[in-house]
């Protein structure tokens, strides 16, 4: 298969160099364009992936979030993407070009698929950073609530290959295989009848997933009330 979206997929990617961190107006924006997508009858799956090949997505842009005269409209740029995604109503499907670190960890929490090249793994170092954050999201992705709590506290990462072998990842490929792959798991779900694969998704979210962005939510008051 090309490198091209099959019908119904729509490609987004995040990019904004080096590393594809976020400051609040890039979160905004990605914001707009993901509910343009939720409304396009035409989309039924998208693919989300990083440009270039240092990170699938680095989170928000530290030096902002660390100038206590930014912050707050950092987070609440943060928070207008995240709530956005949590909110989206069509399959996500997360192709890790490089490791998702913080915020990027939490976009592949929010993907109901994901597949990664060799070198991608998925880390909250946030509290290294002075900063709290990434735990609501990781306790969906660590294989177990041990492993996440030393992903918090110790800054341990999960690497490719212990999401494959904790079923997370669906695969692990080479970099050249890595859109064409995310192109034809997201095909298969797009083939499906689309109402009954959002009312079945939006079934399967509730209970856990609904509680993901409240604690979220209470890690940004956490760094405001911290700071």
């Amino acid at each position: 298969m090309s490198a091209a979206p099959p019908d119904g997929v729509a490609l987004l990617t995040l990019d904004r160099p080096p590393v594809n961190a976020f400051d609040a107006a890039t979160f905004r924006a990605y914001a707009e364009r993901l509910q343009a997508l939720a409304a396009d009858p035409a989309v039924r799956v998208v693919v989300l992936t990083g440009a270039g090949e240092r990170a699938f997505h680095a989170g928000a842009d530290t030096g902002k979030m660390l100038d206590p005269a930014a912050v707050e409209d950092e987070l609440a740029g943060a928070l207008t993407w995240f709530e956005t995604l949590s909110d989206f109503p069509k399959p996500l499907v997360g192709a890790l070009n490089g490791p998702a670190a913080g915020g990027g960890a939490a976009i592949a929490a929010d993907c109901d698929v994901l597949v990664a090249v060799p070198t991608a793994t998925i880390s909250i170092p946030e509290l290294s950073l002075g900063v709290v954050g990434g735990g609501s999201h990781i306790k969906r992705l660590a294989p177990t609530y041990f492993k996440a709590q030393r992903m918090m506290l110790l800054g341990e990462k999960l690497t490719a290959q212990e999401a494959l072998a904790a079923g997370i990842l669906a695969a692990i490929v080479e970099r050249e295989e890595l859109l064409p792959t995310a192109f034809e798991l997201a095909a298969r779900i797009a083939a499906l009848p689309p109402e009954a694969v959002q009312t079945a998704r939006a079934i399967f979210r509730r209970g856990e997933h609904e509680a993901v962005l409240p604690g979220y939510r209470s890690e940004l008051d956490a760094i405001i009330e911290l700071g």
